[in-house]
């Protein structure tokens, strides 16, 4: 059995790091405002922190927001030369994010932990809803005798995830079947570079992007154009990974519109095969004494997922089937050295 685990943000949020979108926010605001002192200036940054309420949430919503503003501020597009520096204030930011992720990244004490990879392997069944547990069983015991692989697609840039794989235990007797055959853990894939190579920012279709910029100029922002042409090994690989998945699991993602065209792998390979996907997200106070709260959040996020996928409404009854939200609980759970 091919186990696929996709981690987003959430997870370098639950190991402590200061990744948010906010974070990064606040930081660059003070920096921006030193560098306009000196000349410096930046269609992007200025849009951000002109608006006062700057109400996003993640990072989706960020890159969204650059694919609107080619579409709102026409100053932007009026000549060959503001698309020009356009181009060149994004490549800033993407520079100016890989500085502080980096030092986000140097400032976590990665030595003093692993990852209790066994743990969240063993638990994956108990860790569903009741109604949903069978599902699992029920994949373990068409697995038959041979071991069980885990793939790790991380859309994270940071390498806290790599440093505690490399060493933490990856290979161990599979308790979730009780038998003789092991979990394998394979490396962790980044499926949006790294930030030593081809950090990948920016929107997932080109309906995002204004449509005055050339072919070659909206391959910069649209992130599977971006992998086609700098990352396209990686590319390939991801989406080996996803079409050979017998169980899909989201952890500490988005779902937003700038990463459709991950979903829609994901929502294609479900509905055409059955796959279940499972998706963990995390509510702060997490209450499930409510039944109609809970039932609500459930909904939520599915329907968060479905119309983010890409694909049309006639797919939505046989892809719900398909989809499993597990209410505050984590997963890779830290263990100190």
């Amino acid at each position: 059995m091919n186990i696929t685990y996709i981690v987003g943000n959430g997870l370098d949020l639950q190991y402590g790091l200061k990744t948010r979108y906010k974070d990064f926010y606040n930081y660059q605001k003070s920096k921006y405002d030193e560098r306009k002192k000196k000349g410096y200036s930046n269609y992007i940054y200025e849009s951000l922190f002109k608006d006062q309420v700057n109400d996003y949430e993640n990072w989706s919503d960020f890159e969204i927001s650059i694919g609107e503003l080619t579409q709102k501020n026409l100053d932007i597009t009026v000549t060959e030369d503001n698309k020009e520096k356009f181009i060149d204030d994004f490549a800033d930011v993407v520079d100016d994010l890989r500085d502080y992720l980096r030092e986000v990244q140097n400032s976590f004490d990665v030595e003093k932990y692993t990852i209790d990879f066994e743990g969240t392997l063993t638990n994956l069944r108990n860790n569903l809803p009741s109604i949903h547990q069978n599902i699992i069983t029920q994949l373990t015991e068409q697995s038959g005798r041979e071991h069980d692989y885990i793939n790790l697609l991380t859309l994270n840039y940071t390498d806290v995830f790599d440093k505690l794989y490399n060493q933490s235990v990856t290979n161990f007797y599979n308790q979730l079947r009780n038998n003789q055959y092991y979990f394998y853990l394979k490396t962790p894939v980044h499926v949006h570079g790294t930030l030593e190579e081809s950090t990948i920012l920016g929107v997932s279709e080109e309906s995002q992007i204004s449509d005055t910029f050339s072919d070659e100029q909206k391959e910069i922002f649209i992130k599977k154009s971006s992998l086609a042409a700098f990352r396209e090994n990686l590319d390939e690989k991801t989406t080996k990974i996803i079409s050979s998945s017998d169980l899909i699991i989201l952890f500490g993602v988005s779902l937003g519109m700038t990463d459709t065209y991950i979903w829609k792998q994901i929502a294609e390979k479900s509905i055409e095969t059955g796959i279940p996907i499972i998706i963990y997200h995390y509510v702060e106070n997490y209450d499930a004494g409510n039944p109609i709260r809970v039932r609500r959040l459930y909904k939520n996020l599915e329907d968060k997922f479905i119309q983010n996928c890409g694909l049309g409404l006639e797919h939505e009854k046989d892809l719900r089937k398909n989809l499993i939200t597990v209410i505050g609980k984590s997963i890779f759970e830290l263990e100190e050295v």
